[in-house]
């Protein structure tokens, strides 16, 4: 059949031309459409939460204009409720229903109690009662802002070059520009004119000083910064990091910095459609495909079908795991030590499904909210970050005989971006976005006909971000202008290979479920095991029509709370339902597996100094669908280690609909 063209430049064609396992519905393309129609999109109802979103928010959200206070505040409750620093939000809602408050952290709940905050300025009302908006700020670039990131044996230094001598630039589109186009990395690894071009990029990069913001340095900065907890969220007394992992600003933030160090690249070599290669480490087609480590990184590379000496290149200059040169294959399953490739890529296509085709609500796969004052150890990732982008890193960093304990570079968030392929795997992340948003799949609510969408939280749409772009001029950028990657001037090539995972089809595991009363004595410890699997009764409630959607169409989602990720190591654990004998060697490819928590080292902890707590979602009701499983009927969950260091504490499982 022809490609379905997209605005994204997105297209698929007859599934499955290789013969792999599935051969589901098809897939069309459907417009993006450019104007946000502005429906509150994600809605929560949590077991855990104590809040009540049946009643709370059925009123709607006006547009309104400043006007002097007739209310008299308690000057400590003023003081304890006032805003951070986070810019007014203009509200975006006109005459559409309310977002649900169930949706923000109990602990911001006293936020959205106050008309007036401590400028006086009037916020958006929300149907909870008087409320103020919490977009994150952007960072203040200054030294001042910034604090060193403390590693296990140095303090590194990962600011940014100074700023706050800058008058920051809002950004703007720039129709003009040529479109770029992202390629594939193993294909273009066969083009010499492409990589030493890529090649001479980076060489220019590494001269400039590393106090211009264009710098290699300042470039891995970027990532080290905002990802560790280096700058503070401005004018919050509560000295709260700003961080971009774990939420819903996961994607965009990534997404603006691919495009900025893009720009850099392209401009340092006069070239205003250089476009970053992608690792398509999804592919599971091509005998030296994208599931490899793109050859064109790869040290032993160059000089063969180029003419280069392996000391030219700096696109093969990091520390990397060196048994997982071409021609090893990309394992997303890290458990998985099969000779046979074909359960290599089963269990890849399998994995890929449940990240991407699985999830519906933006919440199971973009993140959860992040709001101007919540605290950086409450962080809940998409099932994007979760999956395949943090199993890559880790299997691309170095942990050779135990000699890199740090697992550098991409192995951890501390090193990463000074590999270039970290640009290269993220541009596959980015992509993922992209194919999410125009999936027509939906396997997982009841109705199952839920469309996907970005939100369209006031918070979410006004978040901003800092970057420096080509002309080292600082740029603030809000999450509403990163949504549509055409305006942005760049799409995708694309790749009918994506279709082996969309229209992947899961198999019965051939177990009979467990009874009622081989999960009533299931293990009630809190803890995830090194060693060994271990199994949880999970009790489901029926969902609560919730602003906008019918329990028919919210998404059940089962909610790993307060996992206490360890700091300095990987954590993998793949997460099954009904099947308590599950272990290593249990095929991904049936229907009792949902997906995996997973968790790359930071090694600065965000600042903590603790171990960090992460909630995982993961979406489970096109599983208790594939399995015949009745409403409110209970549930086991099993978590098989995937190469844990120790045990892992948790606070439990429970049951959201989002």
């Amino acid at each position: 059949m022809a490609a379905a063209a997209t605005p994204s430049g997105v297209s698929w064609l007859s599934p499955n031309p290789r013969g792999l396992k599935g051969q589901g519905n098809q897939v069309t393309a459907r417009t993006v459409q450019g104007t946000m129609s502005c429906r509150a999109e994600e809605r929560t109802r949590s077991t855990a939460s104590g809040l009540n979103s049946s009643s709370a928010a059925s009123g709607r959200r006006r547009q309104h204009q400043d006007s002097p206070s007739r209310l008299v505040l308690n000057l400590s409750l003023l003081e304890a409720t006032a805003r951070t620093g986070a810019e007014e939000s203009k509200d975006l809602t006109e005459g559409d229903e309310d977002e649900d408050d169930a949706t923000i952290p109990q602990a911001l709940l006293h936020r959205r109690q106050l008309l007036w905050g401590a400028t006086g300025t009037f916020s958006y009302l929300t149907s909870a009662g008087f409320g103020l908006a919490a977009p994150v700020p952007p960072a203040n670039l200054s030294p001042e802002s910034c604090q060193e990131v403390p590693d296990q044996q140095q303090k590194l230094n990962c600011c940014l070059p100074d700023g706050s001598q800058l008058t920051p630039i809002d950004f703007e589109f720039e129709a003009d520009l040529p479109m770029r186009i992202r390629q594939p990395a193993h294909i273009l690894s066969k083009d010499e004119e492409y990589v030493k071009k890529y090649n001479q990029a980076y060489v220019l990069m590494k001269q400039l000083p590393d106090d211009d913001p264009r710098s290699f340095a300042a470039q891995w900065h970027i990532h080290c910064a905002f990802c560790e907890g280096a700058y503070l969220e401005p004018n919050n007394p509560n000295n709260l990091k700003l961080q971009y992992h774990g939420s819903w600003t996961f994607l965009p933030w990534h997404r603006m910095y691919l495009y900025f160090h893009e720009r850099i690249l392209g401009d340092l070599i006069g070239d205003p459609e250089f476009a970053l290669p992608v690792w398509n480490w999804d592919n599971q087609r091509d005998a030296d495909g994208g599931n490899q480590m793109p050859r064109m990184f790869a040290p032993f590379y160059f000089g063969k079908p180029l003419s280069m000496n392996p000391q030219d290149s700096e696109l093969s200059k990091a520390i990397r795991n060196p048994e997982h040169f071409p021609p090893e294959h990309v394992r997303l399953d890290r458990g998985n030590y099969y000779d046979d490739m074909g359960t290599v890529f089963d269990s890849n296509l399998a994995l890929m499904h449940r990240a991407v085709v699985t999830p519906v609500s933006s919440t199971d796969f973009l993140g959860k909210p992040y709001r101007a004052g919540q605290a950086a150890d409450t962080a809940g990732p998409g099932s994007i970050e979760v999956n395949g982008h943090n199993i890559v890193h880790v299997w691309t960093g170095s942990n050779y005989l135990k000699l890199r304990p740090d697992h550098e570079d991409m192995g951890t968030f501390l090193y990463a971006a000074r590999d270039p392929i970290f640009y290269s795997h993220h541009s596959n992340v980015d992509r993922m976005w992209t194919v999410w948003k125009i999936l027509q799949i939906d396997q997982s609510t009841r109705r199952g006909s839920r469309k996907r969408e970005d939100p369209t939280d006031p918070d979410f749409l006004n978040t901003q971000f800092a970057f420096y772009n080509h002309k080292k001029q600082l740029v603030h950028v809000k999450i509403s202008q990163t949504l549509d990657t055409e305006r942005l001037r760049y799409k995708y090539q694309a790749l009918d290979s994506d279709q082996d995972w969309i229209n992947y089809t899961f198999a019965d595991s051939g177990q009979e479920k467990p009874s009622p009363e081989e999960i009533a004595r299931l293990v009630t410890d809190k803890v995830l095991k090194k060693d060994k699997s271990v199994s949880f009764a999970l009790t489901r409630i029926e969902p609560t029509p919730s602003q906008g959607r019918s329990a028919e169409d919210l998404e059940e989602t089962l909610v790993v709370k307060g996992v206490q990720v360890p700091k300095n190591s990987f954590m993998l654990y793949k997460v099954f339902i009904n099947l308590p004998d599950a272990g290593v060697s249990t095929p991904l490819g049936i229907y009792n597996f949902v997906g995996v928590i997973t968790h790359v080292p930071h090694k600065a902890s965000h600042g903590l100094g603790h171990n960090r707590k992460v909630d995982f979602r993961l979406s489970i009701g096109a599983s208790l669908k594939a399995l015949g499983i009745k409403d409110l009927e209970q549930v086991s969950v099993t978590f098989v280690p995937g190469g844990q260091e120790d045990d892992v504490e948790f606070d439990g499982v429970d049951v959201e609909f989002n």
